[in-house]
């Protein structure tokens, strides 16, 4: 049985999910599903016609250019997940989770999927006249949240039935019973904190519980703790969902991020293996010519002292850039496992351009480097930030040096704008698609080598945005491409 498109659109309108159909290339709006068009309220035929600037928070954290690139990195890594805030006809602002997918479509070709779901706004609780209505809001939205009413000794005074299920007993079981002892949770309620939080009229605080069934098995619940002012006075209402998903994806993701470091140190020390396997096999093959022709005139009895001066003058210049290598590579490696700390972008770049140049040189590639006059401070692990620089450099590299390429130079940059500090890397090699949109940033970007994997890119991508930056690929003029690593200064 194949689903007919009329029953397709009833599916997908029937989803809790909003869901938005992106056209890959051009990222305009194809198709909404009916919750994502009462998300923006707007119809399907007004969200066609909105600009990115329409949907986009005003918050420069959500700003327009990084959704655009984010769905650009769906294009080239075929799946992502972010938080995201959209603002809807009103000019109001909602925050989601988003997961993105792309799709191949035989008639229309790749699309991208965007499947958002609404969350609580992280930047705090609403005004106070509108806290009730927020209230009510967050319980119409949790259809399958549990309700508890508690005293201000947080003990049970009446439960829902769904309430009482998510943490394994009947209502009747649980009346009089202390939260904390039908479930742990992650927040002291008896820390002065919580409990002066609480005193207030519009107290409100977050909680995640832990419930095991006599069995041992667990189950994790959401919970909003909130005081709601009405005509009988004070009421403290519990709001549960079951999140056992979500921490299970959390813990999933959790394991991803350390899988990344790991990955990220381990392709840090490959990368030094080859530089010191590749690298060095010059300067020692160099000094062993070298030093072959001095021995050979010692044994001929030749008297050309300054010959002989010559070759091992040679010889130790060729052996001491051996050993500058070696250094270099050991200040690296030694560095590896440091932890986060403050430290100075100009100087992670001076090092990665080292291992740059090495390549350069061999290649006969000029490397121009223009950095910024005063320190560029940012918080992170500067080997791995460093690993990022170097991974676009070599990727900046392998396009210069092809014989399409004219001007063989490298340019680099680092310099400052406010709050945000950004390393440029340009080439003037093929560059982007012909005539792309200003708002398509990624797209032909060092993708067109038939033997690249993307994956180091794909790692520098996530390494940028754990410190809390992102990368954007630019058209270079006349041809060619510009990386711009933006990353936040540390004041």
């Amino acid at each position: 049985m194949i689903l007919s498109e009329e029953n397709f659109r009833a599916l997908a309108d029937n989803s809790a999910h909003g869901w938005l159909v992106h056209e890959a290339q051009s990222k305009r709006i194809l198709w909404a599903n009916r919750k994502a068009c009462e998300a923006f309220k707007y119809s399907v035929e007004e969200l066609r016609a909105l600009k990115a600037h329409h949907m986009s928070s005003q918050d420069p954290n959500y700003r327009r250019e990084m959704g655009i690139a984010w769905l650009q990195t769906v294009v080239v890594t075929g799946s992502n997940r972010k938080i995201w805030k959209y603002q809807d006809r009103n000019g109001d602002d909602f925050l989601t989770e988003i997961f993105a997918t792309l799709v191949e479509l035989e008639e229309t070709g790749p699309v991208i999927l965007v499947e958002f779901r609404m969350l609580r706004d992280a930047d705090g609780m609403p005004q106070p006249s509108k806290w009730v209505e927020g209230t009510l809001d967050r319980l119409m939205t949790h259809t399958s949240s549990g309700i508890l009413l508690l005293n201000q000794e947080n003990r049970v005074e009446d439960a829902s039935p769904l309430a009482a299920n998510l943490f394994g007993y009947s209502v009747s079981d649980i009346l009089n019973k202390d939260i904390r002892e039908l479930a742990a949770t992650d927040v002291d309620l008896d820390a002065e904190r919580v409990k002066a939080e609480l005193m207030k009229p519009e107290g409100s605080v977050d909680i995640r519980l832990k419930v095991a069934n006599k069995y041992g098995q667990l189950r994790w619940l959401a919970g909003n703790l909130d005081n709601i002012i009405d005509e009988g006075g004070l009421l403290r209402v519990l709001t549960v969902r079951d999140i056992s998903g979500k921490v299970e994806w959390e813990k999933r993701n959790a394991y991803q991020e350390a899988n990344l470091q790991y990955l990220s140190r381990y392709n840090a020390m490959g990368d030094m293996a080859m530089i010191l396997a590749h690298d060095l096999g010059q300067p020692l093959a160099a000094a062993t010519n070298y030093l072959g022709g001095v021995e050979k005139r010692l044994k001929n009895g030749s008297d050309d002292d300054r010959g002989i001066a010559y070759g091992v003058e040679q010889a130790t210049k060729q052996l001491q850039r051996a050993s500058d290598i070696v250094s270099s590579v050991k200040r690296y490696v030694r560095r590896i496992e440091s932890t986060t700390s403050v430290f100075d972008l100009n100087e992670a770049v001076g090092e990665s351009l080292y291992f740059a140049r090495l390549r350069a040189e061999e290649k006969g590639v000029v490397i121009l480097a223009e950095l910024h006059p005063g320190p560029l401070m940012v918080m992170g692990e500067s080997v791995l930030i460093g690993q990022v620089i170097i991974n676009i450099c070599m990727n900046a590299l392998d396009e210069i040096i092809l014989p399409t390429t004219q001007e063989k130079v490298m340019r680099l940059r680092t310099e400052r704008d406010g709050g945000k500090v950004s390393i440029l890397v340009s080439d003037q090699g093929r560059g982007m698609k012909e005539s792309p949109p200003a708002d398509l940033l990624a797209a032909g970007a060092f993708s067109s080598k038939k033997d690249g994997s993307g994956i180091g890119l794909i790692i520098s991508e996530h390494i940028v945005q754990r410190h809390g930056g992102h990368i954007t690929y630019e058209p270079n003029q006349p041809c060619g491409t510009t990386v711009r690593i933006t990353l936040p200064l540390e004041e």
